[in-house]
């Protein structure tokens, strides 16, 4: 599971990134602002991953020392 919200968060962030690089136009804000929604995109993922993450070792640790009910 973490490993699916971490490829989701990093793949959506570079294809936010690769959408708005390619649009027409000259806007001298562009990079600025598709960082920033990259970003937001790519912490979506992030932060629940991060808590899978930490809940899976600590889930582990635990059954390795016993101590799952």
């Amino acid at each position: 599971m973490a490993g699916v919200l971490w490829a989701v968060g990093v793949g959506l962030g570079v294809a936010v990134l690769v959408v708005i690089g390619s649009l027409p136009g000259h806007d001298p804000a562009r990079t600025s602002r598709a960082l920033v929604i990259a970003a937001g995109a790519f912490t979506t993922f992030a932060i629940p991953a991060a808590l899978v993450t930490v809940g899976f070792f600590v889930v582990r640790r635990a059954r390795a020392q016993g101590r799952d009910t």
